[in-house]
């Protein structure tokens, strides 16, 4: 039991994390199915390589300023783990020129493996993007943020890390039914990766680890 805890806690953050989710809004009534490739890059031998997690995303759009979603790690169920998030995008700014437009997405992630491997993160990420071109097409940057709600680890050992943050930049190519998106994320900078068995890229050493994601959206 205490394995399975120690190993969700310690690679949760890493395998679970998943590009943005609908940084600008659907339109009201319009839906979306997105699919998504990537994550950590690792070292391979002599090459870097992204660990190829697959999500599948359903979204919604409730109103033109509200989206909700759901969305499942597949790679994640193929290994007997559920993964799966549930939440919503709400912009709350619009763009005036130059100046970006804000939206928030609060995102619940369950994770569970049996009754003794389960974890449950909230999770709240603030977006700025900007629109550009006949097709609006998207770029975006943004900080995810995940909070560890447990006050000890595996063992009685005290949580240190009770915020996750993670940076994020990203484009979007865009037309009336087919969206395709480009994301790097910076993972966990401020979680140490040394005890991992595996060698993640990363530009703080010894710390985080950086993602790149590939996604397409079809919109109907």
């Amino acid at each position: 039991m205490r394995t399975n805890i120690l190993l969700i806690s310690i690679t949760t953050l890493i395998y679970a994390c998943s590009p943005g989710r609908y940084v600008k809004p659907l339109e009201k009534k319009q839906q979306a199915v997105n699919v998504s490739l990537g994550g950590p890059l690792i070292k391979y031998g002599a090459a870097t390589i992204p660990i190829p997690f697959l999500t599948a995303n359903y979204g919604y759009g409730i109103d033109s300023t509200l989206t909700a979603f759901g969305s499942a790690n597949i790679t994640a169920a193929l290994f007997g783990n559920a993964q799966v998030e549930l939440g919503v995008t709400k912009q709350v700014l619009k763009q005036n020129k130059y100046i970006p437009a804000i939206s928030i997405s609060p995102v619940l992630n369950i994770i569970y493996k049996n009754k003794d491997a389960k974890k449950l993160y909230p999770q709240l990420a603030i977006n700025a993007f900007w629109e550009y071109g006949k097709h609006k097409n998207l770029i975006y940057a943004g900080l995810d943020n995940w909070f560890e709600l447990s006050s000890k680890r595996a063992y009685g050992i005290n949580q240190p890390n009770h915020w996750i943050f993670m940076p994020m930049i990203g484009h979007s190519f865009n037309n009336k039914k087919w969206n395709f998106n480009l994301e790097a994320k910076i993972i966990a900078p401020n979680i140490s990766n040394e005890i991992l068995v595996v060698d993640y890229v990363t530009p703080f050493k010894t710390h985080g680890a950086l993602g790149v994601y590939f996604g397409c959206t079809r919109k109907f």
